[in-house]
């Protein structure tokens, strides 16, 4: 599938819909783009910075756009989908709104209505977000085949069940924090034994970074790819002592299930 000849309309023009209006950007001659917030600081800067057109209302937006993506908080969504009620039949729906089902956004929304959810991550600021898909009810298979496409533009895509999504959230959604943690923590050790900041920083963040594309890249076991750095009585395994006994990936474990439980629990309140 193509997205040439396709106007995309974005409702919420904060991080991740800037990022995706940032994606589409850099994909010359694909499709026509539009976005709507009511911060209107914020619809203007995508405007300036990503060439986007403004749209003066939702209601304009559905009956311009063929494919509009919901990137909005979800205490915002029900006021949307009630501005987008009488929406023509055959546009695609892209719910990029944490914790929030498709079966939710279908109800709201006219018969057989086509929803896909997503969920990306915001280094799709950079072009190296990953987002996971899951087709509502009836979204067909050009539809998922389009959204791929869309999201391809900002990252790695992936296609799991719905009933994923939630741990998809704690992981790869909400992964990104957890990742920005841990560089912060490095590059401070960093600090303290002696390098300055700024080097300790881009010590750290390279280093997460290069051993990232070490495990998708070398499709090794990250277990087996520690073992090989861990020299018997070396400097890493008594880092590696420390990090274990302080319960350190019990941790990174509770943090993700922490987060997954609660867009679980963004889904209950709808």
């Amino acid at each position: 599938m193509s997205l040439a000849g396709h106007t995309i309309g974005i409702i919420g023009a904060g991080n991740m819909g800037g990022a995706i209006a940032a994606g589409l950007s850099r994909a010359p001659g694909e499709a026509h783009v539009r976005c709507f917030d009511t911060d209107t600081a914020r619809a203007d800067a995508l405007v300036r910075g990503f060439g986007v057109e403004p749209a003066a209302s939702i209601g304009e937006m559905a009956g311009t756009c063929d494919i509009i993506i919901l990137a909005v908080k979800p205490d915002a969504l029900q006021a949307v989908l009630k501005d987008l009620k009488g929406i023509p039949s055959g546009k695609l729906i892209i719910s990029v709104v944490a914790g929030l089902s498709t079966e939710l956004i279908e109800k709201a929304l006219p018969p057989a209505q086509k929803v896909i959810r997503v969920m990306p991550n915001t280094p799709a600021l950079v072009g190296e977000g990953m987002t996971v898909l899951s087709a509502g009810a009836h979204a067909d298979a050009d539809s998922m085949a389009l959204a791929v496409e869309l999201f391809s533009n900002i990252g790695k895509t992936m296609v799991l069940a719905e009933r994923l999504m939630n741990a998809v959230t704690g992981l790869s959604g909400s992964g990104p924090a957890f990742a920005f943690t841990m560089i912060q923590a490095m590059a401070d050790g960093g600090v303290k034994s002696g390098i300055p900041r700024e080097r300790a920083l881009f010590l750290a963040a390279q280093t997460v970074l290069g051993a990232a594309r070490m495990v998708l890249e070398t499709g090794d076991d990250p277990a087996v790819l520690r073992g090989r750095v861990a020299s018997p009585g070396g400097t890493t395994i008594e880092g590696l002592h420390v990090m274990e006994r302080a319960g350190f990936s019990g941790i990174v474990m509770d943090a993700v299930e922490a987060a997954a439980l609660k867009s679980a629990r963004l889904g209950e309140k709808s």
